[in-house]
């Protein structure tokens, strides 16, 4: 039996522009892809976005917040003001989960320090900024990783499904944290790229900037410094690039051309 339900989806999703709401009542969005029983992609929308679904499948259940469709999927999806895109698949789930007003204010939060965290150092590749400049900087860095230390008591590491893109600058806002900080939080970053809910080359950078901190020799090649500007010291670095391409990095010799410098690789 091919069933042919239209149904209205009023969703959610961090990284793309807040509705200006926040109150209870919100939903959060998903649309989730599987094969053999496991999650292998989706998509999250907007806070407060709405969205018209148009669905065909072989089979269908459904429960409070979801619905379930296998078999030869065919959706239309019309985003609310947008242009209407197609999803297929074997195996889709369409949910609809509520959001707290807490939820949304993080997001919201977080999406707000993307601009912030760049004010100063955003001016500079290798950070040629005046003391004042830094010391804004700095300013801003201690105030953004005290609310991001917030949002993790409240909520865990806020990752793709909690935030959408706006995880990518709970990244960037500890990657500019104190040293003890970053030490702290390392490991809720690593296992949330283990659930595929952060992106690994971010992990790397994280991973580098720990272990040079601590005055060791980093894994990934992401840290460079000095005066000529030059990589910081690398741990079996003939076998760097094997390391950075199992995590989502170019290679070496590319990474080093964003810096205007020539890679020489080590065998």
């Amino acid at each position: 039996m091919t069933l042919y339900p239209r149904i209205l989806l009023v969703g959610a999703l961090a990284g793309v522009a807040l509705c200006g709401r926040a109150e209870d009542g919100l939903t959060q969005t998903t649309i989730s892809f599987y094969a053999d029983g496991k999650p292998v992609g989706g998509m999250i929308f907007a806070i407060g976005a709405k969205s018209e679904l148009s669905v065909k499948a072989n089979q269908h259940d459904s429960d409070a917040t979801s619905r379930h469709f296998t078999g030869n999927v065919q959706a239309r999806l019309i985003p609310d003001g947008g242009q209407a895109f197609t999803v297929f698949g074997e195996n889709v789930v369409f949910s609809k989960a509520p959001i707290s007003a807490e939820h949304a204010k993080a997001v919201r939060d977080l999406e707000a320090m993307a601009a912030t965290d760049q004010l100063y150092r955003g001016r500079s590749v290798q950070g040629d900024l005046t003391p004042a400049e830094w010391q804004q900087q700095t300013a801003i860095d201690v105030a953004n990783t005290r609310r991001l230390v917030e949002i993790i008591g409240a909520f865990g590491w806020p990752g793709l499904r909690f935030a959408g893109a706006a995880s990518q600058t709970a990244f960037l806002v500890l990657q500019h944290a104190d040293n003890d900080t970053q030490r702290k939080y390392l490991p809720l970053l690593r296992d949330a790229v283990k659930r595929s809910d952060a992106r690994g080359d971010e992990l790397a950078m994280l991973e580098d900037r720990v272990r040079i901190a601590d005055g060791r020799p980093q894994l990934y090649g992401s840290q460079l410094g000095g005066t000529p500007l030059q990589f910081e010291p690398i741990e079996d670095e003939a076998h760097v690039d094997e390391r950075r391409r199992a995590i989502g990095l170019p290679p070496m010799a590319e990474y080093a051309e964003m810096f205007g410098l020539t890679y020489t690789p080590v065998h």
